[in-house]
């Protein structure tokens, strides 16, 4: 008997928008600085799923346009995550010679992230932006790493797309199923906009 759950929530490829995601992940490591917290590649990208998926519902887009992907850890946007692991093919697929950002290894194979490069935040990103990632990072670095697991693993996007069984290791979230009530038709048109803009 096959009990695998189908996934048909339709899909959409965003462009993303490499600017914001830069200056997104920019200013979380500075708020970090700002208060004197520690910033992960965990607590980056989790503070960019909440951020986004908050904009996106109160503001009728996301901040970054990256693509989100079901992995084992949780929601993770894939453009993100390449530059924060430093992949020299997407660096110069984007023509990035330097990151704005410091990346040192830490304890238990984490990275660390410092000494960010804050000139371009006020021209890549809104006051809603900013305090979307603001919010969304109070949140990260209140939660223990249970609670931060079960609010991101809960989402109905993550959900629908996560799957146990086989060798792949990431799935591509619906983009419509991030809006509280889902929406396809808009993700439809904010692919359309990501390709045009």
């Amino acid at each position: 008997m096959n009990t695998r759950r189908e996934h048909v929530a339709p899909k959409v490829n965003l462009k993303p928008s490499v600017d914001k995601i830069l200056a997104a992940v920019t200013y979380v490591i500075a708020l970090g600085e700002t208060r004197r917290v520690d910033v992960t590649q965990y607590d980056i990208l989790k503070t960019c799923f909440l951020a986004d998926r908050a904009h996106l519902n109160k503001y009728g887009r996301p901040i970054t346009f990256d693509n989100y992907y079901a992995m084992r850890a949780g929601p993770v946007p894939s453009l993100t995550y390449d530059f924060l692991k430093e992949k020299s093919a997407k660096l110069a697929q984007y023509k990035i010679e330097s990151l704005p950002w410091t990346r040192t290894p830490g304890s238990g194979g984490r990275f660390h992230y410092s000494l960010p490069n804050t000139g371009s935040i006020d021209d890549m990103l809104s006051p809603s932006d900013k305090a979307a990632l603001s919010d969304a990072f109070t949140t990260i670095k209140s939660l223990s790493f249970p609670q931060i697991r079960k609010l991101t693993h809960d989402d109905p996007a993550y959900e629908e797309a996560w799957r146990e069984e086989g060798e792949q290791q990431a799935f591509l979230m619906s983009l419509g199923m991030l809006f509280d009530a889902p929406d396809f038709e808009e993700a439809e048109a904010l692919e359309f906009q990501s390709k045009t803009r």
